[in-house]
């Protein structure tokens, strides 16, 4: 095999790893909505076997690496990721939302360097790649209507609207994260194809069921999709539901897969 791998990449930088333990087998890597930070994923360590080590993405723009500019490009985010990826054990990925683009963007770029693979894609409240570009970028959206955008989503603090330098320091974070995944576009002739299960909440009003089941285009045979009880962001009142099923997917048994439908 070919390796097309960057050296002396600092895996530190870019992921945030949530409790390690000497026995470590296998690492889930996971990804965040748009706004979101590593720290979504700060307490899923507590819910996974001591074999399995949480590892989050960490861009920049937010968090640790607040001081830095955030990307807009999400091929140049996953070219960066790529380059740092930990690739000396058995992983699969979790993406939430913008998050789970950004996985399969990576995935798709690892698949091209003819480095290891994930295990299994798990997606979450996420639409397809090949359903993202948008003909405007909700980056161009005023601070009023990016407002009003994340509202409907149930995403805005209310302790940062009386803020106006902070607000305007998670806006431009937004508006980055907005265009990194309104302006995606599958690159032709992309041959990924990997384990897919895809989450969603019941009661989601921005991603509608067959965005998500579109996902099975790029799955191999046995994709399967399930719904959790809530909305958009069902996996903060989820989580330990979701992440049992995650490992039991992940793991090969204890929860049937049903192909193209909802479990």
């Amino acid at each position: 095999m070919v390796s097309m791998r960057a050296s002396a990449v600092d895996p530190g930088r870019w992921f945030r790893r949530y409790g390690a333990h000497t026995g470590t087998r296998r690492r889930l890597i996971c990804f965040h909505h748009a706004g979101g930070g590593p720290s979504l994923f700060r307490e899923w360590q507590q819910h996974v076997a001591p074999y399995t080590e949480v590892w989050a993405v960490a861009i920049p723009g937010r968090e640790t690496r607040v001081a830095e500019r955030p990307l807009y490009r999400l091929d140049t985010l996953a070219m960066l990721l790529a380059d740092a990826m930990p690739l000396d054990l058995p992983f699969a990925f979790f993406g939430h939302s913008l998050g789970g683009v950004v996985a399969f963007e990576l995935a798709r770029q690892l698949h091209e360097r003819r480095l290891p693979l994930p295990q299994r894609l798990f997606v979450s409240a996420c639409s397809a790649p090949q359903l993202c570009r948008r003909e405007k970028s909700r980056a161009s959206l005023s601070d009023a209507e990016l407002l009003q955008t994340l509202e409907s989503f149930a995403a805005t603090p209310k302790e940062i609207l009386g803020h106006p330098e902070y607000l305007q320091m998670v806006l431009s974070v937004v508006r980055a994260d907005f265009n990194l995944i309104d302006s995606y576009v599958v690159p032709e002739g992309s041959e990924l194809r990997l384990p897919i299960t895809a989450y969603a909440g019941a009661a989601d009003k921005h991603v509608t069921p067959t965005r998500i089941l579109a996902w099975e285009r790029w799955a191999q045979p046995g994709f399967a999709c399930r719904s959790f009880e809530g909305d958009h962001f069902y996996l903060h009142h989820q989580r330990m539901a979701l992440i049992d099923d995650l490992l039991a997917r992940w793991s090969g048994v204890g929860v049937p897969g049903m192909a193209g439908g909802h479990a």
